[in-house]
């Protein structure tokens, strides 16, 4: 008798990514994600933090406009979207590249129910700032977001 074969989820594979990118950008000192696949392009640095009262969000998006940046909040899934666009004029031959471009998507799991509808977002020196209002009842709101 075989044994029915196990179903990995996308969070698996998502998990394991965060793994070895912590594992090479500490040890190996690369900043190149380990399983970038074609369709999620790069991975902005992101940090979220909690305060009593909400949830913050900041994402380095330097040289990003607003209009090359969607966001959507459903439930406590926040799903941010966008592309860097490369400047090219004429033809380059680079000695380092570091910086990444092309379309970029990042699902952050909220620690908390928040307001959909408190929602503030705002670019500050190249930083996309998320405010979010924690809620104590839960809420299945969907909301497209508008940066400022």
């Amino acid at each position: 008798m075989t044994e029915p074969q196990k179903v990995y989820r996308l969070k698996d594979f998502d998990d394991l990514n965060e793994e070895l990118d912590f594992l090479f950008s500490n040890y190996y000192k690369s900043r190149r994600p380990v399983l970038m696949t074609m369709d999620r392009g790069w991975r902005p640095q992101t940090d979220m933090y909690e305060t009593s009262s909400e949830i913050v969000i900041i994402m380095e998006i330097a040289g990003i406009t607003t209009r090359d940046v969607s966001l959507k909040l459903e439930g406590k899934v926040l799903t941010l979207r966008g592309i860097r666009r490369e400047h090219c004029g004429e033809k380059r031959r680079y000695h380092t590249m570091e910086i990444d471009f092309g379309p970029f998507e990042r699902r952050l799991e909220l620690p908390a129910t928040v307001d959909p509808e408190s929602v503030v977002a705002r670019f500050v020196q190249g930083f996309l700032e998320i405010k979010l209002i924690k809620m104590k009842a839960a809420s299945s709101g969907k909301r497209n977001i508008t940066i400022k």
